[in-house]
């Protein structure tokens, strides 16, 4: 039979349709509960380097968010393979609550950490366009409501409002004539 081991600790399948015995089981489950603490450290370091780029951004720190996103959906990926493969293990003893309820345990901390990055995600980005927003604001004081809200929606791409007002033909000093008296 064909391994599916992508990763070390991963998913496999099993000879002959035996499941798991509750030692080997138990042993899988801990390594799911392991990387699920790595996501919750994932999260964290995200959160992190949200509140950075809000503060001051910069390359790095863009970079280094793509990183840790990449490295949080590569564990993500794993940990789903790794309760799909245990919930088909379990499926062969469904009387055996011990693996119904460590499944159950891993499914409820998984979605509770999955809710936690789409929180962390969501909160960065209202953070961002109330920043955005802001700035709008400070170049452009006298702006509606409905322009700062367009303002902040747009995609002001690596330049920044900051950098695109100082373009603005209207942000431009007019050129100093030395001539004139």
């Amino acid at each position: 039979m064909p391994m599916q081991q992508a990763y070390a600790g991963g998913p496999q399948e099993q000879h002959g349709s035996q499941p798991l015995a509750r030692d080997d089981f138990l042993s899988r489950v801990n390594g799911v509960k392991e990387r699920i603490n790595q996501l919750t450290a994932d999260i964290a370091s995200i959160s992190t380097v949200h509140q950075r780029m809000l503060s001051s951004p910069d390359n790095r720190s863009s970079s280094e968010l793509e990183s840790i996103i990449t490295q949080t959906q590569i564990r993500n990926t794993q940990i789903k393979d790794e309760i799909k493969f245990l919930e088909k293990d379990a499926s062969r003893q469904p009387v055996d609550s011990a693996k119904q309820s460590q499944l159950r345990n891993l499914k409820n901390s998984f979605s509770a950490q999955l809710e936690e990055f789409k929180k962390e995600e969501q909160s960065y980005s209202k953070r961002y366009r109330e920043a955005l927003g802001r700035q709008y604001r400070i170049i452009n004081p006298e702006a509606t409501d409905a322009e700062v809200n367009e303002a902040a929606n747009a995609d002001w791409g690596d330049e920044g409002i900051f950098t695109q007002a100082v373009s603005l033909p209207e942000f431009v000093a007019p050129p100093i004539d030395f001539l004139t008296p």
